[in-house]
């Protein structure tokens, strides 16, 4: 019975060579069929196989069947010569879970580095927090690449023990390795780390920048006095990232000093820290951001627009209204969109004059704002926007006057309808269907 089913094994195998990935999955399926009595075959096979794809084959069988006794051939499978079959067995060692971290921890003494980064990966994906004790002691003497490894696998096991060896790599001259040190203390959450972590906003690589500014959002609450008090730092990138992840942590206390720093010298700093209070949405911050709706940035005006459309509420109508006459089409739109997510009437005829607007894009999110804000003083204007050289201006405008719902445009729809293509007819049989019926006795007399 054993030799018969080492035969089917070998045979199955043989069959592999030549075969695309999709073709070979019908013949892996059939040795997971097999389960423990194909472990010895497919053991041999992932270990001295002819080719790499019966090697790959194998140990990708081997994680599928699942069984402790898979563990080994898998382990050893992880120096072979091949990538492919090392991420096979890595992939199966993970699939096996806590029954491989045994022989994953005994591996970790290997000398070969390549089984040593992969047992690490692995560990990360299936060991407890028991195992980080091990991984710390051995990431100071390991090879760049297993270090790598080690520190990634004690962000996923998320360990507080490994937080003071983490800050340790931050602290060290190696930028790749400081990047996934951040990313590491940003999963433990540990608060212990926010010093470091301040200190690598001003790290001269914009990933350690992006990978610390993350990490202490991840942190939370605890990180906020530190990052409001970035906001005053000497260098400009670390207020500015300082500015967007007290965005992202949505903290009240940072708006005193976000609105301090909407008058920053530096227009990076300006633009993030209007995004911020944005995120934060406090209200009576859409005030001070009006004063940026003049600064020479276009970059700052449209953040300073965005933030307000985002804030809402009564405070953001003057500011929205004044930055439909920005001499930028972006910050038009912009406030044209916040404008229509307000829904205040009271800004109806302004955005009415903005259907004349040099920008088509412009036109067509005014047209979008006016249907979403409802109000019928807009329905003659906008049939005199039927004429818009833009087809799809004009679509939205025969969609917008539907919305309204006011019988004034049925005329006027009934006989752009005649006059135009397919596609307008469309949108016009759409439109028409959204407007009251007209009664039959108003017909009969119109007849």
């Amino acid at each position: 019975m054993v030799v018969s089913q080492t035969r089917r094994v070998r045979a199955l195998l043989r069959q592999l060579d030549g075969k695309s990935e999709s073709a070979q999955r019908p013949i892996i399926d059939q040795l997971v069929a097999l389960g423990s009595s194909a472990v010895d075959a497919l053991s041999e096979a992932a270990e001295s196989g002819e080719t790499f794809q019966i090697r790959m084959a194998s140990a990708t069988a081997l994680g599928e069947i699942g069984l402790k006794k898979c563990v080994k051939p898998l382990i050893r499978a992880l120096g072979d010569t091949s990538l492919n079959v090392q991420r096979m067995a890595v992939a199966g060692l993970i699939a096996i879970g806590p029954a491989s971290v045994d022989e994953l921890l005994r591996a970790m003494k290997s000398d070969d580095d390549a089984v040593r980064k992969w047992c690490a990966e692995a560990l990360g994906k299936c060991g407890t927090k028991a195992v980080a004790s091990v991984l710390v002691a051995r990431l100071p003497d390991e090879t760049t690449e297993v270090q790598k490894a080690i520190i990634i696998a004690l962000g996923e096991l998320g360990s507080k023990r490994a937080a003071p060896q983490l800050v340790t790599v931050l602290r060290g001259e190696n930028v790749d390795l400081t990047r996934y040190a951040a990313e590491a203390l940003g999963k433990l959450k540990d608060e212990s780390g926010i010093d470091a972590l301040i200190e690598c906003l001003e790290s001269p690589s914009t990933d350690v920048r992006k990978a610390s500014a993350d990490a202490l959002v991840s942190i939370g609450p605890g990180a906020v006095p530190a990052l409001i008090d970035c906001l005053h730092h000497r260098n400009y990138a670390v207020r500015r990232w300082a500015a967007e992840a007290l965005g992202k942590l949505k903290d009240v206390r940072a708006v005193k000093s976000l609105i301090d720093a909407l008058h920053d010298e530096n227009e990076r700093v300006r633009r993030y820290a209007a995004l911020a209070l944005g995120e934060i949405g406090h209200r009576p911050s859409a005030k001070a951001l009006k004063h940026l709706l003049t600064d020479p940035t276009q970059d700052v005006r449209f953040s300073a627009v965005k933030a307000v459309a985002s804030i809402g509420g009564p405070e953001a109508l003057e500011p929205l209204t004044t930055a439909l006459t920005d001499t930028d089409w972006v910050v038009r739109l912009t406030a044209a969109q916040g404008l229509g997510d307000l829904g205040d009437p009271t800004c109806v005829p302004l955005l009415c004059e903005c259907l004349k607007d040099p920008e088509w894009s412009v036109r067509f999110h005014v047209v979008s704002a006016l249907g979403k804000i409802g109000e019928r003083s807009a329905v003659i204007p906008l049939i005199k926007a039927l004429g818009n050289d833009k087809l799809a201006v004009r679509k939205n405008v025969i969609l917008a006057l539907g919305t309204l719902r006011d019988p004034r445009a049925r005329p006027a729809l009934t006989r752009y309808r005649r006059d135009h293509d397919a596609e307008i007819a469309e949108a016009t049989d759409t439109a028409l269907a959204m407007l009251p019926k007209v009664p039959r006795t108003a017909v009969k007399k119109k007849a």
